[in-house]
């Protein structure tokens, strides 16, 4: 019994060494077979998946190449063409003439704001008083050393008033007559005071255009310092639009050119009236600035849909987008109709179209995307016109 069980393992050890040799040799014969006929396979491969693929058909034109109109859309925002932040020059309370909220609008000429000044206004007069009691001792010596020029000097003195800004300063007839005044220190007295009454002005800010408040930065009442800034504003009939163009455009952008221009549906004009000098790093792109014409609807901030329309520089082909994949890259098509791959070099995109150059002409090129394509496949190209 145990002779038979010892027969009946060795037989299996026997029959499982034969099938691992055998194994061994068919496997290293198909490595060998595989490495030596590698290409033969891929081809045979290939060709059996073609010949399972059903018919490829693409839609294809010829391209011939000319100077094409391109059209360019680009979105900007309206910008103030004057806006400027006012700010005391004096120190006192603050007294609004209007109310110094955002959107408040004026006109030119009204008063703003003013800072009260009754300080510096008795500081003033007090300083016209002093000025005064000096002419009253110099006039007797006037009339005695110098009585030709008496008369203008005394008229200069009796139309002096406190209340009321300092009168131009006569002429100096001579050297001795100059000396005289200036040795008394009249004319420097004369100047400070000018200065002063200057400075009284500033205690009142009339606006300079018609305008609108922009920003708020204090209210009536309050006690600023000068550099305080109270508001900013900006000029409400000079409006201009602020659009970004890529850099490739700006040769064909001209001063002076008209385009349209579209805000919420309503088209009007604009007229290029200057170009930036800058260029934003982010986006390659230099503002333009716009004047629009025949349209009142314009608010400051809002964005402004433009249109431009000039020739191409050079030679090209206008593709669908839809012919466009990868980077960049069309599929032409060669006699045989098989497909080859090329990319091509883009200068103008408009909503549904590329402008592309350096393409031959009379190219035959798919006009839309193909399924699963790839070079050296062979469709059948259906031809428009």
């Amino acid at each position: 019994m145990k002779t038979r069980q010892v027969l009946i393992i060795v037989l299996i050890f026997i029959i499982g060494c034969l099938i691992f040799f055998i194994s061994s040799i068919s496997y290293e014969a198909g490595v060998n077979y595989g490495e030596s006929n590698a290409e033969e396979i891929r081809l045979k491969k290939i060709k059996d998946i073609d010949s399972t693929e059903t018919e490829k058909y693409a839609s294809a034109k010829y391209f011939t190449n000319e100077l094409i109109p391109i059209k360019i859309k680009s979105s900007g925002r309206v910008i103030a063409g004057k806006i400027i932040s006012l700010s005391s020059e004096v120190q006192g309370k603050l007294q609004s003439n209007v109310n110094l909220k955002k959107g408040i609008k004026f006109k030119q000429g009204q008063l703003l704001y003013s800072i009260k000044n009754t300080d510096a206004q008795l500081m003033l007069a007090a300083r016209k008083s002093n000025y005064l009691s000096a002419w009253v001792k110099c006039l007797p010596d006037l009339a005695t050393d110098h009585s030709s020029q008496y008369k203008k000097w005394n008229n200069f003195f009796n139309n002096i008033n406190v209340d009321q800004p300092l009168p131009k300063i006569p002429k100096f007839d001579n050297a001795r007559e100059k000396n005289f005044i200036i040795s008394r220190n009249l004319l420097s007295e004369y100047l400070n005071i000018k200065s002063d009454e200057f400075k009284l002005t500033k205690y009142n800010q009339y606006a300079p255009f018609n305008g609108s408040i922009v920003e708020s930065y204090t209210d009536d009442g309050a006690v600023i310092n000068p550099g305080t800034p109270i508001i900013q504003i900006f000029r409400t009939n000079q409006l201009e639009i602020e659009i970004p163009i890529s850099i490739n455009y700006m040769e064909n952008i001209k001063i002076g050119d008209s385009l349209t221009l579209n805000s919420s549906g309503t088209k009007f004009k604009g007229i290029i009236k200057r170009k930036g000098e800058f260029i934003n790093p982010n986006t390659q792109s230099i503002p333009i600035y716009i004047d629009p014409l025949n349209f009142d609807q314009l608010f400051f901030g809002m964005y402004v849909d433009a249109n431009f329309n000039f020739q191409a520089s050079e030679n090209g082909i206008k593709l669908p987008r839809e012919a466009i994949f990868g980077n960049n890259q069309i599929y032409m098509i060669n006699k045989d109709s098989i497909l080859i791959s090329k990319q091509v070099e883009i200068i103008s995109k408009e909503e549904k179209s590329v402008i592309a150059i350096n393409i031959k002409d009379s190219s035959l090129i798919a006009t839309e995307a193909i399924v699963n394509a790839r070079d050296g496949m062979k469709i059948t190209p259906l031809i428009k016109q």
